[in-house]
């Protein structure tokens, strides 16, 4: 069967319809200069002239976005293929089929990793906010229908840290078994970096922190106290005041590190009258600290989690003027966040509870 319309001397809209037996029903809609043609052997092909031809990403799927997001984020296929739990040569294949589909190559390979190509960077942006908006449809989806599913990508800061969610954790997985969890860690500035940027739901940090944009509530307040080596002569003593320090090697973070932290302390060293004299700084989380502390190098003002005296080498003092605390506060993107980050601070809150203390110094 076919139906064609023409006219004689200026070219207009061509509809054919055509049956074959043993083939499916195609269309072709033609334009001056331009032919749209969609069959079995050619989909979703559009012919500009007769030599020049668009195709507009008939075979991509979601999958292929989230292994081209997975290894633009790794810049490693071997990383990205752990991420995501496929075997290598499969990711390779995936991310080749699909640079084949839109044209354009997205990685330079080198022997050490990946980069992004011009037109990989572009894709990745848009790349990211079609995965987010299928993931944020799907969870809408399921709210609606009274179920509250998806992943949670929780940021965390040390094991210590992860250890006091436990609980939390335990909690959220019972009253609602149908959302996953991925556990990232990171610093603050690389957490807050990732939930600004979508790829963390909450995050687990260390006040100050600047969090514009953002909502947070104080889960836990950790007092600071002094750390000193066991051979340290002031070791035997009870308490300490910051000024009894004046004169004592201190071992500390970078400024890099913990900037607003390391401001403060040096300020509240300020007002007690001294400077203090690091000896050795360290990047990184406290547990360095206590390292390089319980060799004998130096003291160290740190905050105090509950199973730390069992690093051996070191005792731990109470610090009574100024009394110095420490907040540390889940995080997460505003205004609006999904039925899965609100359940997961409800349980948090619920189960988790930082004491108030108004007369201290908060670092």
């Amino acid at each position: 069967m076919a139906v064609r319309r023409r006219e004689a001397r200026t070219p207009r809209c061509e509809l054919s319809l055509e049956y074959l037996p043993g083939l499916s029903l195609f269309e072709s809609y033609s334009y001056p200069g331009i032919f749209y043609d969609q069959r079995l052997y050619s989909p979703n092909t559009l012919f500009l002239g007769r030599a020049i031809s668009f195709k507009y990403g008939g075979m991509m799927e979601l999958r292929h976005l989230r292994y081209f997001v997975a290894v633009a984020e790794e810049l490693n296929f071997t990383h990205a293929a752990v991420r995501l739990r496929v075997a290598q040569p499969a990711l390779s294949s995936q991310i080749k089929d699909l640079e084949n589909e839109i044209e354009a190559v997205l990685f330079e390979r080198g022997r050490t990793g990946v980069q992004l190509t011009r037109a990989g960077k572009t894709f990745y942006t848009r790349a990211r906010n079609i995965l987010a908006q299928a993931a944020a449809a799907a969870n809408e989806a399921r709210t609606a229908a009274g179920m509250i599913t998806g992943s949670l990508a929780l940021g965390f800061p040390s094991g210590l840290h992860l250890n006091y969610l436990a609980p939390v954790i335990e909690s959220y997985r019972k009253t609602t078994p149908q959302v996953s969890f991925d556990f990232v860690h990171g610093l603050n500035t690389q957490q807050l970096r990732a939930l600004r940027e979508g790829r963390l739901d909450v995050a687990f940090v260390t006040l100050p922190a600047p969090l514009d944009g953002c909502a947070h509530r104080v889960i836990l307040r950790v007092p600071f106290k002094v750390v000193l080596p066991t051979t340290h002569p002031l070791s035997k003593r009870a308490r300490f005041e910051l000024a009894d320090l004046r004169g004592e090697d201190f071992v500390f973070c970078t400024r890099e590190s913990r900037p607003e932290f390391y401001d403060e302390f040096f300020r509240q060293c300020a007002n007690a009258g001294f400077r203090p004299r690091v000896v050795k700084e360290v990047g990184g989380y406290p547990t360095n600290m206590l390292g390089l502390t319980s060799v004998g190098l130096g003291l160290s003002i740190l905050p105090h989690f509950q199973g730390v005296e069992q690093i051996r080498g070191i005792v731990w003092r109470p610090l009574s003027k100024p009394k110095l605390w420490t907040d540390f506060a889940l995080v997460w993107r505003q205004p609006a966040a999904s039925p899965v980050v609100e359940r997961f601070v409800a349980t948090a809150e619920k189960i988790l509870s930082a004491p108030s203390d108004p007369d201290r110094a908060e670092l």
